[in-house]
């Protein structure tokens, strides 16, 4: 026996809420959907389980919202005969967006029917549909200031603002979610990350180190890999140094659909937390020279120029002894396009350069490769400056003085528990205390060791380049003029060579700066020919 076809109208459900909380405090796509179905049993309708929409997204977006998309397109494909709704605000709180919705459901001859409140035509119930919808939208921008006002106020209560997880590397400190503690599981990870970049390891170099020993990512993606972005994220935020601010980042539209992105606010905009909310995993140096390396690294990139070969301090070696600005190299309009290193500041900055000083480039290449070669073949100098730093290191003290006082407060902290053990009531109350305050010394003191450790690779790392320099100084000096452009480049930041260029007319025309002792070979621009160079 062959069965009729079923002669009942389709009918298309759409469910919303606005987050998962909200769905989790009974507004519930669950009870929404339930209503829609009994609705659509009572008028005869038929619900397939692919025309069932269910969307947790807010209600005064249109474009972004995909489920809603996806509706839309099945009613003008006339997949549908009928599309129900719960509630106008389930299907928008902007009466322009729910006028383009039901606009372009009646040009297909598809009809929106609304559980909770029926919808009229006539030209009166238009009106009552848009000044319903024009509620809705002032609700919700009650509910956003409301929002902002609860989050301002908490934040200038000293307390954090609450997100779906920590920031990497750390753990709620109480169920409040009003401060971080660092994370004992990642911790590590994150420091291994700022020790390789102050190092110099690229970003992406240090993102494959972690997919290789396996890290999990910050979201613990199964299948996710660490992204050079991710690395340069946690490099960039000054929360892994014991600055926490709120309001670090806003989220603005670009013009595309989606949800926008995250840009970062102005500081003095930022609202910055009490000391101790955040505690810090890396030390100020630290924090600081990886910084400036990113900044370099930015700057001499050589996807940034057009002849990244064309001029040797370019990216940050030149600077303007004026503003401290980087010096950009300029071809001058003239026939033979000479180039000139030139302060920039002004046109890009928010800074402004009163003097703007210039340079050829040819000269200034010129004249401070020449001291460098005038280094690179003493190797002694540099040997003498090794010696110098190894006896002058004063972060061993410290670290063993912290090893001293870590001890000291094992043992204290240990005496303390077997005390507890043979006694009760108040006296077990207080020495509980006491090893509580201990244990708080003792992350403290931790705290300041890693400061301290920070420091001391930072002073071994700067050895072990001069110790690279030395030997580099020893094979090479009888070749120094045959090296290319970026062995030149190297050398430039083994011995930490800054240049710092005045205008015409000033006591010295540019001086030549570095890392180490150099009076006797970098003389700071007081030669007649260096002083009055154009």
């Amino acid at each position: 026996m062959t069965s009729l076809p079923d002669t009942r109208p389709r009918a298309a459900v759409y469910v919303r809420v606005s987050s998962r909380t909200q769905e989790e405090e009974g507004t519930s796509l669950v009870t929404q959907e339930a209503a829609c179905r009994r609705y659509a049993a009572e008028h005869g309708y038929t619900v397939a389980e692919d025309q069932v929409y269910r969307e947790v997204f807010t209600g005064v977006e249109l474009w972004e919202r995909s489920v809603l998309q996806r509706l839309r397109e099945a009613i003008r494909r006339h997949d549908v005969d009928v599309a129900i709704v719960h509630a106008i605000d389930r299907l928008a709180r902007d009466p322009v967006h729910l006028g383009v919705i039901l606009t372009e459901a009646d040009h297909a001859g598809v009809p929106v029917e609304f559980v909770s409140e029926p919808l009229d035509s006539s030209p009166e119930g238009q009106l009552i549909r848009f000044v319903r919808g024009y509620a809705a939208k002032v609700e919700h921008e009650k509910i956003k200031e409301r929002t902002i006002r609860g989050r301002r106020a908490r934040v200038e209560a000293g307390k954090l603002l609450p997100g779906a997880r920590p920031l990497y590397g750390y753990r709620w400190r109480d169920d409040g979610k009003t401060a971080y503690d660092p994370d004992p599981a990642t911790v590590p990870i994150v420091r291994r990350i700022w020790r390789q970049a102050r190092d110099g390891m690229p970003l992406r170099a240090i993102a494959m180190g972690l997919d290789r020993d396996g890290v999990p990512t910050p979201t613990k993606n199964a299948r996710g890999h660490w992204c050079y972005t991710t690395v340069r994220d946690i490099l960039k935020n000054p929360m892994y140094a014991g600055r926490g601010v709120a309001f670090r980042r806003v989220r603005v539209k670009n013009g595309r659909p989606g949800r926008g992105s995250a840009k970062l606010r102005p500081e003095p905009e930022q609202v910055p937390l009490p000391a101790g909310t955040v505690p810090p995993l890396v030390d100020a140096p630290t924090f600081d020279a990886v910084q400036q390396r990113l900044r370099l690294n930015r700057q001499r990139s050589a996807r940034n120029n057009r002849d990244p070969e064309g001029a040797l301090l370019r990216g940050g070696y030149a600077r303007c002894g004026d503003c401290g600005g980087v010096m950009i190299v300029k071809r001058a309009t003239d026939p033979a396009g000479a180039r000139r290193y030139r302060c920039d500041r002004g046109s890009s900055d928010r800074r402004d350069c009163g003097s703007k000083p210039s340079i050829m480039v040819p000269q200034l290449d010129g004249a401070v490769w020449t001291r460098v070669e005038s280094i690179l073949t003493q190797p002694e100098v540099v040997a003498a400056e090794l010696e110098r730093m190894e006896d002058n290191d004063p972060t061993r003290n410290d670290l063993a003085a912290a090893d001293r006082a870590l001890a000291t407060l094992a043992r204290q902290q240990s005496n303390l528990i077997d005390q507890i053990a043979n006694v009760s009531g108040q006296a077990a109350t207080l020495l509980t205390a006491k090893v509580e305050a201990l244990e708080r010394q003792r992350e403290q003191l931790d705290a300041e060791r890693e400061a301290m450790l920070g420091r001391h690779r930072t002073r071994v790392a700067a050895r072990e380049r001069l110790s690279d320099l030395e030997t580099w100084c020893r094979t090479v000096a009888a070749n120094l003029g045959n090296l290319k452009h970026q062995q030149k480049r190297d050398a430039l930041d083994a011995l930490g060579v800054q240049v710092k260029v005045h205008p015409r007319g000033a006591p010295h025309r540019f001086v030549i700066d570095a890392n180490i002792p150099l009076d006797s070979f970098i003389v700071c621009s007081t030669s007649r020919s260096t002083a009055t160079a154009t």
